[in-house]
């Protein structure tokens, strides 16, 4: 299932799941930045790294 932008998601490897987290910008390369307000946290990286760190999107 391909991201988009807006598209919530979150990672199973926190001790305490920030349930607020989104995508906001993918680029050409499919790099990503994933935004979680509530723990004022900012992650970037490659889909697939993303994902091998416990990433995932939720509908």
């Amino acid at each position: 299932m391909s991201w988009k932008v807006g598209q919530k998601v979150v990672c199973d490897r926190y001790i305490k799941q920030a349930a607020d987290c989104y995508i906001r910008t993918i680029d050409l390369h499919q790099s990503v930045t994933i935004v979680c307000p509530s723990t004022n946290t900012i992650v970037c990286g490659q889909r697939q790294n993303l994902e091998r760190l416990g990433w995932r999107t939720i509908l």
